[in-house]
């Protein structure tokens, strides 16, 4: 018995910071499904309609992110000038490191393909996300990202000088997500 105790205390200890996802309470804004090690949302077959029926996701595990569970994470502030071209303005994105999501997730190391509702799907690379620090923005100027805008969640990169790297991340910068595939 003396020695079952210490190894069920180093057993406690080596347990992942997440290993017991909760549920969330709240409406869930984004999705993170497929090679994550956490889950809080049950597996997904086909056929089984909605939105992500429609684009033919499925997963056996995946973590839902509801507004709360988002906003528990450290929160970063990009302002950057984003709009159409003819109208574009400095507007300060709000929200969760990518990275610290994905950790969360137990995703830590894998690739990002975030996925727009109208189907628009990028490809991030983890040497990318652990590199530039994109958000995973929820607020815009303040106030929470609404279906229909650029919401309920964005992927944001911080400004950078240069051109193509520029050009790259705005290939990658996905909003109106709601489901983000992990590889």
């Amino acid at each position: 018995m003396r020695h079952i105790l210490p190894i069920l205390l180093i057993s406690l200890i080596a347990l992942p910071v997440f290993a017991d996802v909760k549920a969330p309470a709240g409406h869930v804004l984004v999705t993170l499904g497929g090679a994550v090690s956490e889950g809080n949302m049950p597996a997904r077959r086909g056929n089984e309609g909605g939105l992500f029926g429609f684009h033919d996701i499925v997963y056996d595990k995946a973590v839902g992110f509801d507004e709360a569970m988002l906003n528990a994470l450290d929160q970063v502030e990009i302002t950057k000038r984003y709009g159409p071209k003819d109208n574009q303005r400095d507007i300060s994105f709000s929200g969760p490191l990518l990275a610290e999501v994905m950790k969360f997730a137990g995703a830590e190391g894998k690739t990002a393909l975030p996925l727009a509702m109208d189907g628009y799907q990028s490809e991030i690379s983890w040497q990318s996300i652990d590199t530039h620090g994109p958000i995973l923005a929820t607020h815009a100027d303040g106030k929470p990202m609404g279906i229909g805008g650029l919401g309920p969640t964005m992927i944001v990169f911080p400004p950078v000088e240069d051109e193509s790297l520029t050009e790259e991340h705005s290939r990658q910068q996905v909003w109106a997500i709601a489901y983000i595939g992990i590889e």
